[in-house]
């Protein structure tokens, strides 16, 4: 599964992280089978049926103590 980091801001109150942006800065799986990873089989130009499994690297940026507007 690749890891793609994302930003965003952490709510202690909840535990709830809300994702602002992704970076662009990747970690590569290397599996043949996933869609998001430079080792895949099928080019990019076929319609393929591998699965794209991203994981999400996660950064606080900000982190409230309180809880997060859809959870109050």
């Amino acid at each position: 599964m690749c890891e793609h980091e994302i930003i965003g801001d952490y709510y202690r109150g909840c535990k709830h992280f809300h994702g602002r942006y992704y970076t662009g800065e990747k970690t590569d799986c290397g599996l043949q089978t996933c869609k998001t990873s430079a080792a895949h089989i099928h080019p990019p130009t076929i319609n393929c049926r591998c699965q794209a499994i991203p994981t999400e690297k996660r950064r606080v940026q900000n982190m409230y103590q309180t809880k997060h507007p859809d959870c109050q």
